[in-house]
């Protein structure tokens, strides 16, 4: 078998080419061929999904609100159309739902051509590693997709859902004709990858700082497995690799974001620290082209109910949460995101999982064992670095700070308070989405032009983004509206 350079592959990959016979027989670059160990380790670079969820997924939760059409307000389809659930975003550029599906298959191709050339090499010690960084890469951009792109491993009927096709193969033809499976089959296929690839996976960047922030290694596979278990429900997995990831709780707390100590810095300097590499919390980063840095001023984006209910609101221990929310009504931003240009294109950077991701995902199976205790150690480690003039939270504390739940019994006040925690940590970072998809939150967006807005149930279709047209067009199924 012949392997090929970065540049076809990433094209190949994609559902909804062309035809165009020529294209195989050339290759337009042969300064990559796949030949040692540093080849398959500098393909694996681009192995990362190089797209941002952000805008997208915050635009489907009940983060942003339509702020109306005032002036200077930035429209984009992006935001609009994701927010508006409209079927079929009228955009394919950075941040939209078919920008992160052409992005995500031409990570998954990179991993395959790196299995590929690592069988053809007899897995080779010297490869192995690199092999468990492949099977990773294939599988967190595959799951990715599966989260917004398919219904919830959570949702009924896993067994019988569509799933995304979970591709194994390097494609050695234009056109490929693939299948989507079901959930079930989508999860198998990624637990495989995820458990094949922990064993595999070394520490081969920990000389490289900087390598080590932007490739999969023991540091950041860890933690990617607490997230997709927590997906999966399998609640003593994601104890089990959190424990594996922070075997004790000086490491995890000397881990987490301090963002007391960031209440001093400037605002530039801010959005340097927080998506710096030296963070100890950024375990795994990538660089997509996004526009991720200008949400505050897009229309339809977080307004100043949300900061009143929630980056505002009272701890449930005495002092005050640490954030500094900038801005004033309809633009309230706290600064991440740290654009770039390059070659006329604006970069930034994304941050695919951290530390307090963990803790959270630690603190939830905890939760749903029935391991309150560790769940309170674990709010107690996080709020240490979050509020100021803090103090110790108690059972008592939660259960009066979230029983807001009907009956509420103490597992949903301990849920709603982990969610509560969760929203604000990761506010305006795409992670809420998430959690309102495991936990089959309904979300409400309001509309200025329509009184009613638009409710979007648990079982509401809408929740799923919609295939993007050209992939259909290869054949495969859409999702139903």
């Amino acid at each position: 078998m012949k392997f090929k350079n970065i540049y076809k592959l990433g094209f190949i990959s994609l559902f909804f080419l062309a035809s165009c016979d020529k294209y195989l027989e050339v290759d337009p670059d042969n300064r990559a061929q796949l030949n040692s160990a540093n080849a398959a380790r500098e393909l694996l670079a681009t192995a990362y999904p190089q797209a941002s969820y952000v805008i997208m997924s915050e635009s489907l939760s009940d983060n942003f609100s339509d702020k109306g059409p005032f002036g200077g307000s930035l429209v984009i389809p992006a935001n609009r159309d994701v927010y508006l659930f409209i079927e079929n975003v009228l955009s394919n550029g950075p941040d939209t739902p078919e920008f992160y599906w052409a992005a995500c298959y031409k990570a998954i191709a990179a991993a395959n051509q790196t299995l590929a050339y690592i069988e053809s090499e007899g897995n080779k010690a010297e490869l192995l590693t690199y092999k468990g960084e492949a099977l990773l890469c294939r599988a967190y951009a595959h799951f990715m997709l599966s989260v917004f792109f398919a219904r919830s491993y959570q949702d009924p009927s896993p067994e019988t859902n569509p799933g995304i096709p979970y591709v194994k193969e390097v494609e050695d033809v234009v056109i490929k004709k693939y299948i989507r499976g079901t959930v079930k089959s989508m999860y198998d296929n990624t637990q495989a990858d995820v458990e094949e690839g922990i064993k595999l996976i070394g520490d081969q960047n920990s000389a490289n700082s900087e390598a080590n922030a932007y490739h999969f290694n023991k540091r950041s596979a860890y933690p990617f497995a607490t997230r997709f278990y927590l997906f999966k429900k399998d609640f003593e997995s994601v104890i089990k690799y959190a424990k594996l990831a922070f075997p004790n709780d000086v490491l995890i707390s000397s881990s987490i974001r301090d963002v007391i100590s960031y209440k001093p810095l400037p605002y530039f300097v801010l959005a340097e620290t927080w998506s710096s590499r030296t963070q100890p919390t950024n375990l795994l980063m990538a660089t997509a082209p996004s526009q991720v840095q200008n949400y505050a001023t897009m229309r339809f984006s977080a307004n100043g109910a949300f900061a009143t209910a929630f980056m505002w609101k009272t701890p449930p221990i005495a002092g005050s949460y640490a954030w500094n929310l900038y801005g004033q009504e309809n633009v309230y931003n706290i600064p991440k995101f740290r654009p770039y240009d390059y070659q006329l294109q604006t970069y930034n950077i994304a941050i695919l999982l951290t530390a307090d991701e963990v803790l959270f995902n630690w603190a939830e199976a905890s939760i749903e064992i029935g391991d309150y205790d560790r769940a309170l150690q674990l709010f107690q480690i996080y709020l240490d670095k979050k509020v100021i003039g803090g103090g110790k939270i108690s059972d008592l504390l939660m259960q009066r700070n979230f029983s807001t739940l009907t009956n509420p019994n103490k597992r949903d006040y301990y849920i709603t308070g982990l969610l509560d925690f969760k929203r604000r940590e990761f506010a305006f970072e795409g992670m809420r989405w998430l959690d309102m998809i495991r936990h089959r939150i309904p979300v409400h967006h309001n509309v200025v032009e329509n009184p009613e807005g638009i409710t979007v149930g648990a079982n509401d279709p809408r929740r799923i983004l919609q295939i993007p047209l050209e992939v259909q067009m290869s054949g495969i199924e859409r999702n139903p509206r």
